[in-house]
């Protein structure tokens, strides 16, 4: 039997996890600032920065500084095939999910 890697287990984990979830989903539509995304998820800042962070340190997000704003953005295209997947391959769910990423959802 083939090990479980533990990027997978990370994966798993941020699937799992209701704040890290709605995190990805949130990412899912494009880049979003890191002072806009509590607000947006419905989190208190200190929450979701531990959790901005544990998803960067497991390589399933990144960022880029614009000025002194910090930009995230997903990393791991598994995570768009994880969604399409939850969607059923319904890209008009998707279209809603991950743009305007819409087109790398559907090459996937």
């Amino acid at each position: 039997m083939k090990s479980v890697l533990p990027s997978d287990l990370n994966l798993f984990r941020a699937l799992g996890e209701e704040t890290k979830h709605k995190i990805l989903r949130l990412l899912l539509l494009g880049e979003h600032c890191a002072c806009k995304i509590p607000k947006k998820i419905g989190e208190s800042q200190s929450n979701t920065s531990m959790h901005l962070a544990k998803l960067l340190e497991w390589n399933l997000i990144k960022y880029r500084r614009d000025g002194k704003l910090i930009i995230y953005s997903i990393k791991d295209e598994r995570i768009f095939r994880i969604f399409k997947m939850l969607c059923k391959g319904d890209f008009r769910i998707m279209r809603k999910r991950c743009s305007p990423d819409y087109a790398r959802c559907k090459k996937l």
